[in-house]
């Protein structure tokens, strides 16, 4: 929500980002001020976004997230969150992902957390997947978007794709 503000556009002052590689590490920050709208009554804001992911093993990651906003929207003091993801794929058709974030924002302080963990088989005939996900009702990242809050997700799926014999086939 950098640069935007119920619906309106906010000026923005400066800002710079700064990304790259270093061996197995990949980092990114950046960091955006932006002006104050008097006749919207909107205070100038600055954001910061910091991530910083490393590969393990041949083809999996874990990686970390801050953000971090000067002026909560609604007032109060700043907005901050942070959380951590891994991905790990084992052989071809074998993956587990996951994420936990918070977010710490004035007056929220109960449910303000958010996850999810995925396991999924994934071969050509067959194929599991499960899944839990949970934002809670006070997990409010306010440098970013969030479609709705306070749902628990669950959801299982199985497949079975049969292939044509060869004497079938044209």
């Amino acid at each position: 929500r950098i640069g935007l503000e119920g619906g309106r556009q906010v000026p923005i002052d400066a800002g710079g980002r700064v990304s790259g590689r270093l061996g197995r590490y990949s980092m990114g920050v950046l960091n955006i001020q932006s002006s104050d709208l008097d006749a919207f009554s909107l205070p100038s804001n600055n954001f910061t976004v910091a991530r910083v992911k490393r590969d393990v093993m041949r083809r999996s990651a874990v990686g970390a997230l801050y953000t971090r906003r000067s002026k909560a929207a609604g007032g109060g003091g700043d907005s901050e969150t942070y959380g951590v993801d891994a991905s790990f794929n084992f052989y071809q058709n074998i993956s587990f992902n996951a994420y936990w974030a918070k977010t710490s924002n004035p007056g929220r302080t109960r449910d303000d957390q958010s996850y999810r963990g995925q396991a999924q088989w994934n071969a050509d005939r067959w194929g599991v997947q499960v899944e839990r996900v949970r934002v809670g009702n006070d997990f409010d990242p306010q440098v970013g978007f969030m479609r709705r809050t306070d749902f628990t997700k669950d959801r299982a799926f199985f497949r079975f794709s049969p292939r044509p014999s060869q004497r079938f086939r044209g």
